[in-house]
């Protein structure tokens, strides 16, 4: 049995990560299964993260050209 996590597969996430890139990002993406398991981030770091992504999907949509 394996314990190492599952990485997406290249035909998932290929229109948003380059192949070339790919070894990397299932390094990170490795490394993040593991600390998340081992330490899961506090509901206050998962909220101000939250507040972060919601200003710039708003700074996002002020600033997108039509």
């Amino acid at each position: 049995m394996s314990t190492a996590p599952e990485c997406p597969s290249t035909e998932d996430i290929g229109a948003v990560v380059p192949e070339r890139a790919y070894p990397a990002f299932t390094a990170g993406w490795c490394a993040g299964v593991t600390r998340r398991t081992t330490q899961p981030a506090s509901q206050d770091v998962i909220e101000e993260v939250a507040a972060m992504l919601d200003a710039a999907s708003i700074a996002d949509a002020l600033t997108r050209l039509e």
